[in-house]
């Protein structure tokens, strides 16, 4: 007759489908292939790529990297690679928000008393035409 009965395959059935999800290939369709490449895709729609290009560059980097990864079956690094793309988007994406809050591209503000025809940029700190002449000493 039947070597199994009923409930043995149902438990082998549950402890296969709870198993299989964290496995391989499984793993990484859900952790990379979902997650992180709608992370880079919300960074990307908040602006990321001007208001936050480190982190927005680095993400889609380290996704990429993580698919050469998987096509490899390195699984491990594979989703190493897809949790750093993970957090980095969500970074991307937060700094895109607030730098756009703040009127600011790649994290930097211009000032006003930037003087563009000094040296240094600081304005009332030159040495005079008349000082370079005599080496700047009186």
């Amino acid at each position: 007759m039947n070597r199994f009965s009923r409930s043995t395959l149902l438990t082998i059935a549950c402890v296969t489908f709870l198993a299989v999800p964290g496995c391989g290939p499984f793993g990484y369709i859900k952790k990379t292939a979902k997650n992180a490449t709608e992370a880079v895709a919300r960074a990307k729609a908040e602006g990321a790529e001007e208001l936050a290009p480190y982190e927005y560059w680095g993400s889609t980097a380290y996704l990429d990297q993580s698919k050469v990864m998987m096509g490899y079956s390195e699984y491990e690094r594979s989703f190493d690679y897809g949790d750093r793309a993970l957090q980095l988007a969500g970074e991307a994406e937060r700094k895109a928000k607030r730098n756009e809050e703040l009127g600011v591209a790649d994290g930097l503000a211009e000032t006003d008393d930037v003087d563009p025809d000094s040296a240094d940029g600081v304005a009332g700190d030159d040495v005079s035409s008349d000082d370079k002449k005599d080496g700047g000493s009186k």
